[in-house]
């Protein structure tokens, strides 16, 4: 066995994968899947009327940071846990014997849910670009603001994202590089194109760091106050700068794992955030008419800005662009998505976990893919009857997958302190204190995402969230309670086997 079978072995699983992966996937990975070129826009229109310039600089540089920080305490747990689906293993090994299987159990359901819920709310801000695109070049087709039409634009999106996920390692090495190259052919638009359409016509330094908007309250009266529409204003960040555990889930295909997968996480999540910072001022300092983009009325409220600064033809050039690009982000989502899939259907959390389980003869948990496809499609549904279904979404996927993280970091430092043992990549001393932040950021976001963002409330302002995060904690308790075919504390142990069950040829 290599160094890394080894590894995997000593942790209780059987090399299946190919493992020829290396820094740049793993990189790509998880930069691809925070993807701040197509982040940025997605909730742009959000950010300016939740705070506007000044709050959506101030909360993005803010969420950075501190995710920067969870980065790094995940970091060194995966350098010591380098399996795929890696988070709820990471809950079994802290948890210990009398914590681990409960405490794995629920990272599983919370992290899988999270990531079936990221790659439909990517792909669909990616089919609002192509929809502005199309609402600018055709402003008078009624089909455009169907929400049927809406949902079979994403659905045919979310096919080509899948498509690399299924075939082959081979065409995911490929798609990472074109994936790359489309991010910086945008990121170069961004940084030259912008700045010289608005040459001349620049905001001023208090237009963008003193412009402050409170738009949450759409009836009469002033029900929230300013304070409060900042700290909602947080989704805008938070929406990108998460999914660390991308990185994680290739765990298992990267060589050099240990470092490689640690070095992954911290280093897509520093470099997202020292790229996306000056990116946000460029875009901030190139806003023609506030008040227009605010009023706008296009699918993603990025085309109006586009509109105003480059022209028509520019902006639908540029939304074409932003949906493929966005598309490769479903892609890498779908990934993560897929791999978390496939590991927790290893250890038996899945119903038919034996079929989600299965690889191909190209190595490739096909099956895996083809549930995760058809909960997106699902999930998407919601778009046909509801306008708020996109943001309920996008919240829920945050919640869901930083509460995830929540678990082992938390087990690391309390019933899992004194077993754990760093791998080569640790942080010493400074472990501690930066997890003592990271943990109490995650309950900072899930306690702020949960709140409404659209006053007076009703049934078509109401944040969903709430209810969603509500179906999945009834979920996971009731299936670890009730032995009905989900599992649960009846026979689920945890993802524990010895080297000799694993393979009968290898001796412990």
């Amino acid at each position: 066995m290599s160094k890394d079978e080894a590894h995997l072995a000593g942790l209780g699983y059987r090399q299946e994968f190919f493992r020829k992966l290396g820094l740049f996937e793993n990189w790509a990975a998880t930069f691809l899947s925070m993807n701040f070129i197509s982040g940025i826009p997605v909730l742009f229109g959000f950010a300016m009327y939740t705070g506007g310039p000044q709050a959506a600089f101030s909360n993005w540089t803010m969420v950075g940071g501190f995710s920067f920080i969870v980065s790094l305490v995940m970091s060194e747990i995966a350098a010591a846990f380098p399996t795929a689906g890696g988070i709820y293993f990471w809950s079994y090994r802290l948890g210990g014997e009398r914590w681990g299987p409960f405490l794995s159990w629920m990272t599983a359901w919370w992290n899988w849910a999270g990531w079936v819920c990221v790659v439909p709310g990517v792909q669909q801000g990616s089919t609002n670009f192509l929809l502005s695109a199309l609402e600018i070049r055709y402003p008078d087709a009624a089909v455009l603001s169907q929400g049927w039409f809406s949902w079979l634009l994403t659905s045919v999106g979310m096919i080509f994202a899948v498509l690399p996920n299924v075939i082959s390692q081979r065409i995911l090495q490929l798609y990472f590089r074109f994936a790359i190259f489309i991010f910086f052919a945008l990121f170069a638009l961004y940084w030259i194109w912008f700045p010289i359409k608005a040459s001349g016509n620049f905001q001023s330094r208090e237009g963008v760091f003193n412009n402050f908007y409170n738009g949450i309250n759409s009836g009469d009266e002033k029900q929230a106050s300013d304070p409060y529409c900042w700290v909602v204003g947080v989704l805008f960040g938070a929406w990108v700068f998460y999914g660390y555990d991308a990185s994680a889930h290739l765990a298992e295909e990267t060589k050099d794992a240990s470092s490689v997968v640690a070095k992954g996480m911290w280093m897509s999540t520093l470099s997202t955030w020292f790229l996306s910072v000056p990116t946000l001022i460029i875009v901030l300092f190139c806003i023609q008419d506030f008040d227009g983009i605010v009023s706008a009325s296009y699918s993603n409220n990025w085309a109006e800005y586009l509109v105003q600064l480059v022209g028509e033809n520019g902006a639908i050039g540029i939304l074409s662009l932003l949906w493929v690009d966005s598309t490769c982000a479903t892609a890498a989502c779908f990934l993560s998505a897929q791999r978390v899939t496939f590991a927790i259907s290893r250890d038996g959390v899945l119903p038919f976990s034996r079929y989600f389980r299965r690889l191909n003869r190209n190595k490739v948990p096909v099956n895996a893919a083809l549930l995760v496809f058809g909960l997106s499609i699902c999930i998407t549904c919601a778009v046909i009857g509801s306008t708020v279904a996109f943001s309920a979404i996008t919240a829920t996927a945050t919640i869901a997958t930083n509460f995830s993280y929540l678990i082992p970091i938390a087990a690391r430092y309390t019933v899992g302190r004194k077993t754990f043992h760093p791998a080569a990549w640790s942080l010493g001393r400074y472990s501690l204190p930066l997890g003592i932040i990271a943990g109490l950021y995650i309950m900072f976001l899930f306690v702020v995402l949960l709140l409404p963002q659209l006053y007076p409330v009703s049934m078509e302002t109401l944040n969903y969230a709430p209810i969603c995060i509500g179906i999945v904690t009834v979920v996971s308790t009731v299936g670890w309670i009730f032995p009905f075919g989900l599992g649960g504390r009846y026979w689920f142990t945890g993802p524990k086997r010895t080297i000799d069950e694993i393979d009968g040829s290898l001796k412990k």
